[in-house]
């Protein structure tokens, strides 16, 4: 799991697979983990400091059919 860009160019130049948290929190509601990404996104942005562009933001709500 990587959210740096550079780490990320780096693993794909190795043709390594990477996941990011965003990916994590997507795949963990998919399976049943979680009941709702858009908490724990919140809470990210909110206390861990994590930077999320609003577009993507909303895509990712979307994607997992919660509310923007």
């Amino acid at each position: 799991m990587i959210d740096e860009r550079r780490d990320r160019l780096v693993a794909a130049r190795l043709n390594l697979r990477y996941t990011g948290i965003l990916g994590i929190l997507v795949e963990a509601k998919s399976q049943g983990l979680i009941d709702r990404v858009k908490p724990l996104l919140d809470a990210l942005i909110n206390q861990a400091g994590f930077w999320v562009a609003e577009p993507l933001y909303n895509s990712v709500l979307r994607l997992v059919d919660e509310e923007l």
